[in-house]
């Protein structure tokens, strides 16, 4: 089973990284699914989205054991535990699925590839003082941490109308001497500020970033 590492990036929260390397019917053997669980599973038509589905419910019992979650998803897509007993987020991307849970902290996961493509379309998502703040060395991995980062902030907050340029704001960071791997964000909603924390690290060529 290549569940790949546990992190805990603070306390009361549990995170994890699966390696997908097995077959659907592998990772359906490590699973315990509800018949609405069951129902999602089948509607998938590529083996690549089972698998990885599958691996983030694998993560979640896991890092929940002994409980055996039941994982519901509400109208803009936000998974939850129908039992409301920890808030979750999950991720997925090629080869790797990620999966946060805490009790009393609203958390969120994003992990994605490094590709060159966030280049391109950074001016979409990135607040012009955050593109000031780029330096040529680590570049792409700093703005993997942008999106990736902003994405997790999205999943935590679960509502479809959060801008990722204009409401989400990331503090100034030094990848390569910031050896607790965090960062600072702000998320603005309907004038009201709050500051969240984002935790990143790079595995191999991907980067993860949680936001609590």
């Amino acid at each position: 089973m290549p569940f790949l590492r546990e992190i805990l990036p603070f306390c009361g929260i549990r995170a994890g990284i699966w390696n997908i390397t097995e077959t659907a019917a592998e990772l359906l053997s490590f699973v315990q699914l509800t018949e609405y669980e069951k129902s999602m599973y089948q509607s998938f038509g590529h083996d690549l989205r089972k698998r990885q589905w599958l691996a983030y419910h694998a993560l979640l019992q896991h890092l929940l054991a002994p409980l055996t979650p039941e994982i519901l998803y509400d109208l803009n897509g936000k998974p939850f535990l129908a039992s409301g007993s920890h808030h979750i987020s999950v991720s997925h991307a090629g080869e790797f699925a990620a999966a946060i849970c805490a009790k009393n902290i609203m958390v969120g996961i994003d992990i994605e590839k490094l590709k060159e493509r966030v280049e391109r379309v950074k001016e979409r998502f990135m607040l012009k003082i955050e593109l000031e703040s780029l330096v040529p060395e680590n570049r792409l991995e700093n703005l993997l941490i942008y999106w990736c980062g902003k994405e997790a902030l999205y999943k935590l907050h679960g509502k479809p109308e959060l801008d990722f340029r204009n409401d989400i704001y990331i503090h100034p960071f030094d990848y390569i001497c910031n050896t607790n791997h965090t960062c600072k964000a702000t998320l603005t909603i309907d004038d009201c500020q709050k500051d969240y924390t984002l935790y990143y690290q790079r595995i191999g060529d991907y980067m993860l970033v949680m936001a609590y």
